[in-house]
């Protein structure tokens, strides 16, 4: 092989740090899959699944807007009106179903080395109290999304021509999945606590 060869091979292959974030990720789903019953389990991987697929649509659809705003921007010297804000609509869509699944990998910001030097049973309890604050704020955040979609409706935005609640209506069902996974995971963690 020459070293031409080696350097297109070595492009393609991506960094191991992201190898091992998506590698443990997906085995943190196995594990949790394997303590949940057949049927919930069944359930929660189709659910798992259609998000994921969903956030993929969203990302690739969100990345080709950009790249045709930018092309229609500095190639062609014009701006496609309808791209930033439906982009902007992607973007939150995007971020609101990405949390729950980013908290079931185990991706959220944590404070694992403080954790991690507590004694295994407070570790359990300080995880679970946290759990249980995450789905305090997700049911307060359900309610306040909720209450907004009123006055959403009624708005207009201009650059697609839709209602302002299709942007907004990702905030309560952005966190009610959020509060799902964080009731799996609590449910996982009594589990756990109780065998």
């Amino acid at each position: 092989m020459s070293t031409s060869d080696s350097r297109v091979s070595a492009a393609v292959v991506p960094p191991v740090e992201l190898e091992e974030a998506d590698a443990g990720g997906r085995r943190r789903l196995g594990e949790q899959w394997a303590r949940l019953p057949l049927a919930w389990r069944r359930a929660d991987a189709g659910l798992v699944a259609a998000t994921q697929w969903t956030l993929c649509l969203v990302g690739v659809l969100f990345a080709a807007m950009i790249t045709l705003e930018v092309v229609s921007r500095y190639v062609f010297s014009f701006s496609i009106y309808f791209v930033n804000a439906a982009a902007r609509l992607l973007l939150v869509w995007f971020f609101m179903l990405g949390a729950g699944i980013a908290l079931r990998h185990g991706a959220h910001v944590g404070f694992e080395l403080l954790t991690a030097a507590l004694p295994p049973r407070a570790r359990r309890v300080v995880e679970l109290v946290a759990l249980v604050a995450v789905a305090v704020f997700c049911i307060e955040m359900i309610y306040a999304g909720l209450h907004a979609m009123g006055p959403a409706w009624a708005q207009s935005e201009p650059g697609l021509g839709i209602s302002l609640g299709w942007p907004v209506l990702a905030i309560p069902v952005g966190f009610a999945f959020l509060l799902y996974h964080a009731m799996v995971m609590m449910w996982l963690r009594l589990r756990a606590d109780a065998a």
